[in-house]
């Protein structure tokens, strides 16, 4: 509605608003190649039904509101039905719904709350967004679309309703309202259309996958001694992520990686890693690690171009199959300064999970985000999200945020610069900003999230929380720590999390009404 106010933040005096500023051309050659196909239906006039109409000159009709979606709304083709035409019949809406609901992506139902209405319209699986005109008859029938209850109806005949995908918006057509709410309820309407847009683009997704590990996020699940992942767990999880979002996952054998690691240019890989060094901070890490991590990041990306991937999800840690200790290596850095400044979402530890959250959040705001490990620590109210990398650019644009080149926390030689002591990220993370920390549960339907304000880790902890677990801390003061510690359930949703700069607390419950996911504030 209107009054929702999504995040904004102030970056260097500059204003960077939740956008879809995406780098299309990184995308697979299917990602943004077909176009959102969304049904508009004009179900009114727009006009009141009583009275004399006001500033008739500032009416916005239908065809100018569709004039200035197709403006404001790049890479979305809208199919358009005016039933205000005398000659069109909208009983006949719900069959063309029904005949063309495979080939679209979403419907919009302008003026509903004045129509002859059939709940049909409404019940199409299909995202939809139901738009009220200021004035007309409005939130009609509102409760069925908060809660889909409509048990207590006094009306007999009502046909059997089924809760759907359905947000809706407001627009002041008639300019009864200031100008700048009447903007704000158009870009709210825009925003809940890009929404189905973003969901597009991640069912045309393809994530790379390799690691040595036989299941899918294996590590991501921590139970009691007797536990075990499910035998059938990468076709059951592959299948729900398909069915209920339609990533798809690639998954490739390891050799792969180790044969394209052999085929890289090692002048190509100095060069890369010379610009890394350039950017850095600071350098602690050898050179010659470096270059090894650069190698990596080439055969992946030969990997990705070959499998025309927009993801990857690799829990690699060596360069070739062997066991020596200056073969091992970890792509942190390869992954954060190599494919997300790109706007190819990739995360070092293979947890589709998390992957498919980061190619959400990039696609609904342009910003690359954090994998970790979650500390929730009640006594000083903070959680804490851990891990040896993270975005340099979480504001999503050119602007990279200080960061350190180190030997990886878990080398086995780590206080050295000996082969195998391998390369971490050290990012400074934004204090005073808003973060929010959240992952998406395809096997249960559900995101879980929560906000909070990001704090210096040494205006909490002393000196030596730099050198504890991971390279990079993400210290999070949080609205209310201890229900977050409720909520933690690694045997449900794994010890892992993921963290987009900027408060979607709003963003991921409507984008989750669009899913059929269930949105669990684990804050609150």
């Amino acid at each position: 509605m209107a009054d929702r106010q999504r995040e904004s933040l102030i970056h260097e005096g500059k204003e960077l608003v939740l956008g879809w500023d995406i780098n299309e051309s990184m995308l697979p050659k299917n990602v943004g190649a077909l176009k959102t196909n969304i049904f508009v239906a004009f179900l009114s006039s727009g006009r009141p039904n009583a009275g004399t109409l006001p500033n008739t000159k500032s009416f916005m009709s239908n065809e100018e509101i569709l004039r200035e979606l197709e403006r404001q709304c790049e890479g979305i083709e809208f199919t358009v039905r005016d039933f205000t035409d005398p000659n069109s019949n909208p009983e006949s809406l719900a069959w063309e719904l029904e005949t063309l609901k495979n080939e679209l992506d979403g419907v919009v139902l302008v003026g509903f709350g004045t129509s002859f209405r059939d709940d049909r319209w409404i019940s199409t699986g299909l995202p939809t967004v139901v738009v009220y005109n200021l004035f007309e008859f409005m939130h009609v029938p509102y409760k069925i679309f908060a809660d889909g209850t409509g048990s207590e109806s006094i009306l007999t005949g009502k046909q059997t309703y089924q809760a759907e995908k359905i947000l809706t918006a407001e627009l002041d057509r008639c300019a009864l309202c200031q100008p700048s709410l009447a903007s704000a309820m158009f870009d709210d309407f825009v925003y809940k259309i890009k929404l189905i847009q973003a969901l597009k683009k991640l069912r045309q997704s393809k994530v790379l996958v390799l690691s040595p590990h036989k299941q899918l996020a294996e590590i991501d699940y921590r139970g009691n001694k007797g536990t075990r992942m499910p035998e059938d767990y990468n076709e059951m999880y592959s299948h729900t992520l398909k069915n209920s979002l339609g990533v798809d996952l690639v998954i490739r054998p390891p050799n792969e990686f180790y044969k394209a690691y052999q085929e890289t240019s090692v002048k190509n890989a100095k060069a890369l890693s010379e610009q890394w060094i350039e950017e850095a901070h600071d350098v602690q890490a050898s050179r010659s690690e470096i270059i090894k991590v650069a190698r990596a990041y080439l055969a992946f990306e030969s990997l990705r171009t070959l499998y025309d991937c927009n993801a990857l999800s690799t829990h690699l840690r060596k360069v070739s199959p062997g066991s020596e200790i200056e073969d091992m290596f970890w792509p942190g850095l390869a992954l954060e300064c190599g494919f997300k400044v790109k706007g190819i979402q990739a995360t070092c530890q293979n947890y589709p999970n998390i992957v498919v959250a980061q190619l959400l959040a990039y696609f609904l705001t342009g910003r690359s985000s954090m994998l970790g490990d979650l500390i929730i620590d009640p006594a000083n109210g903070v959680t804490v999200l851990t891990h040896c990398g993270a975005p340099i650019h979480p504001y999503g644009n050119d602007s990279v945020v200080p960061f350190s080149i180190k030997t990886h926390a878990e080398s086995p030689v780590r206080e050295t610069t000996n082969p195998g002591s391998g390369t971490a990220l050290q990012v400074e993370w934004p204090a005073g900003e808003t973060v929010t920390t959240w992952k998406l549960y395809a096997q249960h339907r559900k995101i879980g999230l929560y906000t909070g304000q990001i704090v210096n880790a040494h205006s909490v902890y002393r000196d030596g929380i730099e050198d504890v677990l991971c390279r990079t801390k993400l210290v999070t003061e949080t609205e209310d720590v201890k229900n977050i510690q409720n909520c933690y359930s690694p045997e449900e949703y794994g010890i892992h999390r993921t963290a987009t700069l900027g408060d979607l607390r709003q963003v991921l419950k409507d984008v989750g009404v669009f899913m059929g996911y269930t949105v669990v504030e684990e804050d609150r």
